[in-house]
């Protein structure tokens, strides 16, 4: 199937020989625990491909990644690496020597400078101990010619260039036993990039990274990355601006092509599986009928007709009916509340021990949406920890409707016990129930009967999430506090969260680094930046529209409606001042 659609504007123009590097990926099956997995796989990834491998959890995506890059090779197929192709893949890092600084774990990617380096200090050695030696003379001369002909100089730039990036470069000289899983990750997606393979393999690289390092990663493989890239992820507008293919990969399948991004791809899709529902039902209708008329004349002197029917029947090509998903379905329990206003802040330290940022005034009413944005992640945890009193504020006035009842997710499923079951998990809550009433709603979430009896930690991701889920909907609330609520969910599963969540009438607070969940679900925003909190009302596309134009720092004015007119008309020209202002009006209470 090769839909083409017309290519977007950053696509990478590259001049294509017959000598180009490229994998040829054939996997007849692969089988887990007599499971068939994968089949009938066959396609090729060259060298200067963006594409993005989709479709639901559960159908191998990373498995599939793994065997590409060799991590499993226990299949039945093969793998062709035309003219030495390259593959680098994303791997949290796990080094034998901690002590080592993040800078020398990220030079490690510029592996033949590395190797070249102790060539030149080997030989430097035998310089001293032999002067006099010419061959060992030229010998050097020769490889520093080629170590800066390979650009050694130019190493601490790049360096530079990605940790400054991904918002490490504070973190340079820090031992790797000092920085925590998540800076882990962001050395480890530098490492990678600095590497430069010919193909780079990236399993949701946007899973615990913020969304300026989001951006800035988008940016260098849009514009500073010309090799290719195969991208498993759920934040779909990274992959609308990163990939120009989308593969389409179905349970025990072969490989749907498209050549467009994702949204295009959704559009397409839809098409493309309408057609084929309907060609596989009237050919379900055509075969019925058939098999009637067969059954009909089986007997008696036309037994020949039947049988010539029946053997027309048995060559017919018969279409594969199309594969359509379940969807899960997420619930909250609300619970009616008088009080107008939730959360009320009032010249406040934020912090554990010292303080991490200063509120001046802030307040959050019911039924309010609202999106925390930090820089570098400081303070996001220490600030949902104080709103659920788990955390003293340093100084201040902090004051909380006493009536309240929160929920709260946490990305790292802290509320759960992974080493006891679904089961014991609902226990542990003390959500009592039969077995089969807990079977009757966990199928909600997708979640078979067989699961409940497995310890946690033998989940998938997006299972483990939807676990955390369903105990959630057991609870009553009328405040949800969610920290990456859509962490490890498919496609479906966000946007069935998204319509929730909008029905949903008590107040939100979530932080999340997906930009199409926040488009849709927040309406204002605490920015946390500068050793200060503050306020802008909108979603995400309405900050960055804010910040483009240069009115970031009057964040705080939107909710004043003279001050902003003098604001929007100072940067802005006057039609456009008065469609931002209609738009982001809003009054305080």
């Amino acid at each position: 199937m090769n839909i083409i659609p017309k290519t977007p504007a950053f696509c990478k123009i590259k001049t294509y020989n017959y000598k180009m590097k490229h994998l040829r990926i054939k996997i007849d099956k692969y089988e887990v625990d007599g499971n068939v997995i994968l089949k009938d796989i066959d396609f090729i990834l060259n060298e200067n491909d963006s594409i993005a491998l989709v479709w639901w959890n559960g159908v191998w995506k990373t498995t599939l990644m793994k065997i590409i890059t060799w991590e499993i090779k226990d299949f039945d197929g093969s793998l062709e690496n035309i003219w030495n192709m390259s593959i680098g893949y994303l791997s949290q890092i796990y080094s034998n020597d901690e002590q080592k600084t993040v800078r020398q774990e990220i030079k490690e990617g510029f592996k033949d400078i590395c190797m070249m380096e102790k060539d030149l200090d080997t030989i430097e050695k035998e310089m001293a101990e032999h002067p006099e030696n010419m061959e060992i003379i030229e010998k050097y001369t020769s490889l520093l010619e080629t170590f800066n002909n390979i650009g050694w100089y130019n190493y601490n730039n790049q360096i530079h260039n990605v940790a400054n990036g991904m918002q490490i470069l504070h973190l340079l000289d820090k031992k790797l036993n000092e920085i925590s899983g998540w800076e882990r990750t962001k050395v480890a997606l530098c490492k990678i990039l600095v590497e430069s393979p010919d193909i780079l393999c990236l399993d949701e690289p946007t899973n615990f990274i913020d969304m300026k390092s989001v951006e800035w990663l988008e940016s260098y493989l849009q514009n500073k990355w010309w090799n290719g890239y195969l991208i498993i992820s759920h934040d779909r507008e990274f992959l609308d601006k990163t990939c120009i293919k989308t593969f389409e990969l179905q349970p025990a399948r072969q490989i749907n092509f498209y050549h467009c991004n994702y949204s295009k791809y959704v559009e397409e899709r839809e098409k493309v599986e309408e057609k084929k529902m309907a060609e596989w039902e009237r050919q379900q209708e055509f075969i019925k009928k058939e098999e009637n008329l067969i059954n009909r004349f089986r007997a008696g002197s036309r037994a020949w007709f039947a049988a010539s029917r029946e053997k027309a029947l048995e060559r017919l090509e018969k279409f594969n009916k199309p594969y359509i998903p379940p969807t899960p379905k997420f619930f909250f329990d609300y619970i009616w509340d008088e009080n107008e206003r939730i959360l009320y802040f009032k010249e406040v330290f934020i912090g554990r021990k010292e303080p991490l940022f200063f509120i001046n005034e802030l307040y959050l009413n019911k039924g309010q949406r609202v999106w925390i944005v930090w820089e570098n992640w400081a303070g996001k945890s220490t600030l949902l920890k104080t709103i659920m009193w788990q955390i003293e504020i340093l100084d201040g006035i902090y004051t909380r409707w006493k009536w309240i009842k929160i929920i709260y997710y946490s990305q790292l499923h802290e509320e759960l016990e992974k080493e006891k079951t679904i089961r014991e998990n609902f226990l542990r809550h003390w959500i009592h129930m039969e077995d089969q009433t807990l079977i009757w709603y966990l199928k909600y979430y997708l979640i078979e009967k067989e699961a409940i009896d497995k310890p946690v930690k033998y989940l998938s991701g997006g299972q483990i999430s939807k676990v955390l889920f369903a105990i959630l909907w057991q609870k009553e609330s009328n405040f949800l506090i969610f920290d990456e609520p859509t962490n490890h969910l498919d496609y479906d599963s966000r946007e069935s969260l998204e319509r929730s969540i909008s029905k949903y009438k008590g107040t939100v607070l979530f932080i999340s680094h997906d930009r199409y969940f926040v488009n849709k679900i927040a309406e204002i925003m605490w920015i946390i930046r500068d050793g200060e909190l503050t306020v802008s009302y909108g979603n995400y596309e309405d900050y960055r529209y804010k910040l483009e134009h240069g009115i970031d720092i009057e964040m705080n004015l939107f909710d004043e409606s003279a001050e902003m007119d003098m604001v929007l008309l100072e940067k802005l020209w006057e039609k456009e001042a008065k469609r931002i202002k209609d738009k982001f009006t809003r009054r305080k209470k």
